[in-house]
């Protein structure tokens, strides 16, 4: 097909802006990260030892030229494990989770409205109604008016509501206990988002709620595709605190490293880093036994092939009342370095050395998500 000049010109132009604007993302990122470690993550930390300074130095010289140690500070300090192989989180945003993961196409299949297409198969919470696009759907996708919607959402007893899109860390989550039609179409009057899902809110495992009942006690869990696989990275314990609902840190949550045979660790940390040795509302942490964790795995092991565009994911699982796993939410990006490395060691682990090796020391090129000519 011929080609005009300026076509051609406008093409390559708005190319190189589409490419600044990822690169300027990771820049930019990675700039704030690097404060925080510095302002938020420094105090009651530790000094490292010279020997121990040099050590990291030299393993991360190979790999990036401007290497900042602080968060190698903080996670030896909080862990009481020296290990060259903790990922900084400034390396982690501004290099790694935007190669891993496919941040260009990530708003829309993250978008929660359509798990229960991407993970057919898998237990999830039951959808009652979706809100897409500030259009009603039913459970099986089929338009329906606002009345409707608000008839179908009136008969159920407990509703969780939650953004479907653009929402992070357990915003703008909200809860309905016997609503009435006036309570619904109060609410849905009220509401400026037109991205909601309205689905069953989870009784939970008897196990999951005896440190914090009044909140949906999850177990986050990463997967990373490699070499054609699914391997399993550490897994963590969130628990709410106080009146909260949620377990999000930014929410006050505290979380816990889980042991290879379910039980947890005998402290936690909230997200600044403050260590607990009994949950805030009282109860040990140890005393606490997950139960199934093998078939959680073999649950998210399963879910991350459905995504191969995202080969570093951030499992949210839940049990319910009858210890089933029940995927509550998949953190497609920027899926909790900072939670995993706090109280369980190097993310990758064993996989350091590969991963960091692909990543800055392989030539490749990244083709962008979108065919900008379509446009032009």
């Amino acid at each position: 097909m011929r080609t005009e000049k300026w076509e051609e010109e406008t093409l390559n132009y708005l190319t190189d802006l589409y490419k600044n604007f990822w690169k300027e993302l990771s820049t930019e990122c990675m700039k704030c990260f690097r404060i925080d470690s510095h302002e938020l993550f420094s105090n009651n930390v530790k000094e490292l030892k010279k020997w121990q300074e040099q050590k990291i130095y030299n393993y991360w010289k190979k790999y990036v030229d401007d290497f900042d140690i602080a968060y190698h500070k903080y996670y030896i300090d909080r862990t009481s494990t020296f290990d060259v192989r903790f990922i900084p989180d400034d390396i982690f945003v501004g290099y790694i989770d935007g190669y891993l993961n496919n941040r260009e196409i990530e708003p829309g299949v993250a978008d929660k409205n359509y798990f229960d297409i991407y993970l057919k198969g898998f237990k999830l919470p039951k959808t009652y109604v979706h809100l897409i696009n500030g259009v009603f759907e039913d459970d099986k996708y089929t338009i329906i008016s606002k009345n409707k919607a608000i008839d179908i959402l009136s008969k159920q007893k407990n509703i969780t509501i939650k953004p479907s899109m653009a929402s992070y860390g357990g915003k703008n989550i909200a809860f309905l206990t016997n609503p009435t039609k006036k309570d619904i179409k109060n609410f849905l009057d009220n509401n400026e988002c037109n991205n909601l899902i309205f689905q069953e809110t989870i009784v939970q495992s008897n196990e999951t709620a005896k440190l914090h009942p009044n909140s949906l006690n999850t177990i986050r869990i990463m997967t990373l595709l490699i070499n054609n696989e699914i391997k399993i990275l550490p897994a963590a314990f969130r628990i709410g605190v106080g009146e909260s609902k949620v377990d999000n840190a930014s929410f006050g949550g505290i979380y816990c490293k889980i042991n290879s045979n379910g039980t947890l660790s005998n402290f936690a940390y909230n997200a600044l880093g403050k260590r607990y040795d009994l949950h805030p509302d009282g109860g040990k942490f140890n005393e606490v036994k997950i139960p199934h964790m093998a078939k959680i795995k073999k649950v998210v092991s399963l879910a991350a092939q459905r995504f191969p565009h995202f080969r570093l994911i951030g499992w949210d699982i839940a049990l319910n009342s009858m210890n089933e796993p029940v995927i509550i939410e998949a953190n497609l990006t920027m899926s909790g370095l900072d939670v995993i490395e706090t109280i369980c060691g190097p993310l990758f682990g064993e996989y350091t050395d590969k991963i960091l090796d692909e990543i800055f020391l392989t030539k490749h090129t990244k083709p962008i998500s979108i065919d900008i000519s379509q446009y032009v």
